[in-house]
C-alpha cells in the first residue's frame, strides 16, 4: 500500500491537468498514489490523461462539484496518509519529503506556504488580489498557535499544501458536497477545533491563476459563504468567544455583499431583506443601517 494517497478532482482542465501531475510525479519522495477524479470533463481531459493511465488511477464520475470529486478520492483511497491537489495548480519537487515527518500522530495536519503564477498577461490582474493575504501566526515550533481564531480570520490555508493522516480526515468529516464555494474553509474550521495545525512557510505549492476559476461574485457563491460563516460561528459559540465574534462580523459582510448583488440585478425585494440581515447581525454598524433603509426605499446605494 503507498505511504500518500494524492487526490487530484478536475473538470474540463485538459491545458493544465497533465502539469499537475506532472509535478507529483518530479516529488523526491515517491511512496505515493495519484488518483484522479474527472468530475464530468466535456472536453479533452480523458484523451490528456492516456499516457498516465499506467501511473494514476482514473475514475471518471458525473459532474458533482469538486467536494464530491474529492470526497470520492477519499473513498478510493489506500493511503495511510492524504493530499490533495488542484488540478490547475502544480507542487515545488520538496513538497512531501519536507512535510512527511510533520505528520507524525493522528492530531496534526501539516500546512505550507503557497506562491501565486500566471501563464497569460491577461491574467495577471489577479496577482493583485493576493497582496492583502494575512498568513497563520505559528509558535517558533511551527504550530499554528490559535487554528480556531485563524480560520474564523480567514488566514491563509490552502487545501493544496495540507497533508494529513486519513484516520483524521475521516474523523473530521467529509467535505460538505453542499457547497460551491468555502468548503474548505468549513472543513478547517471543522478541523480546528479536534486537530494541531503545523506550518511551513515555505511555498511548496505553485498556485496558478486565471480567468476560468469559480466566480465569488457569483450570487451561488455568495450564499455559498454565507453558509460556510454561518457554520464557523455556530460552531465557535462558547468554545471561542473572540472567533465567534469575528464569524458572526464576517456572516453581516457576507449578507451586506449579497444585497449589493441582488440590488444589482433589480432584485430590490431581496437585496432590502439580505440588507436588513447583515444590519440584524451588526445593529451597531451605521452604514448597515443606512444601506438597508435606502434599498428599503428603493433609493440609489451609496455605502458599501
Amino acid at each position: 500500500m503507498p505511504q500518500v494517497s494524492v487526490i487530484i478532482p478536475t473538470y474540463n482542465r485538459e491545458r493544465f491537468v497533465s502539469k499537475a501531475i506532472d509535478s507529483i510525479l518530479h516529488q523526491s519522495f515517491t511512496d505515493y498514489e495519484i488518483i484522479v477524479i474527472d468530475d464530468g470533463s466535456t472536453d479533452g481531459t480523458q484523451n490528456v490523461l492516456k499516457p498516465y493511465m499506467n501511473l494514476i488511477r482514473y475514475i471518471y464520475q458525473d459532474n458533482r462539484g469538486v467536494s464530491a470529486a474529492r470526497n470520492r478520492g477519499v473513498q478510493e483511497s489506500r493511503g495511510e496518509l492524504l493530499a490533495f491537489l488542484d488540478s490547475d495548480d502544480l507542487w515545488s519537487p520538496g513538497k512531501l519529503r519536507t512535510q512527511i515527518d510533520k505528520v507524525f500522530s493522528d492530531e496534526v495536519l501539516s500546512f505550507e506556504g503557497v506562491e501565486w503564477f500566471v501563464d497569460r498577461e491577461e491574467d495577471r490582474v489577479f496577482l493583485k488580489q493576493c497582496g492583502s493575504v494575512e498568513w497563520p501566526r505559528c509558535h517558533t515550533s511551527g504550530y499554528v498557535i490559535d487554528p480556531v481564531l485563524d480560520v474564523a480570520e480567514g488566514r491563509y490555508l490552502h487545501l493544496g499544501t495540507m497533508l494529513c493522516r486519513k484516520k483524521s480526515f475521516l474523523e473530521v468529516g467529509f467535505f460538505d458536497e453542499s457547497l460551491c464555494m468555502g468548503e474548505d474553509e468549513d472543513w478547517f474550521s471543522r478541523a480546528s477545533l479536534k486537530l494541531r495545525f503545523h506550518y511551513i512557510s515555505e511555498p511548496f505549492l505553485k498556485r496558478r491563476l486565471h480567468v476560468r476559476q469559480t466566480d465569488p461574485e457569483r450570487e451561488e457563491c455568495l450564499r455559498s459563504l454565507i453558509t460556510v460563516f454561518s457554520n464557523i460561528k455556530a460552531r465557535t459559540k462558547g468554545a471561542h468567544q473572540i472567533a465567534h465574534a469575528i464569524a458572526n462580523k464576517r456572516l453581516a459582510a457576507q449578507w451586506s455583499h449579497l444585497a449589493n448583488n441582488l440590488a444589482g440585478q433589480g432584485r430590490r425585494l431581496e437585496a432590502s431583506r439580505a440588507a436588513r440581515t447583515a444590519f440584524a447581525l451588526e445593529p451597531r454598524n451605521i452604514k448597515r443601517l443606512i444601506k438597508a433603509a435606502l434599498l428599503y426605499s428603493n433609493a440609489p446605494i451609496r455605502t458599501k
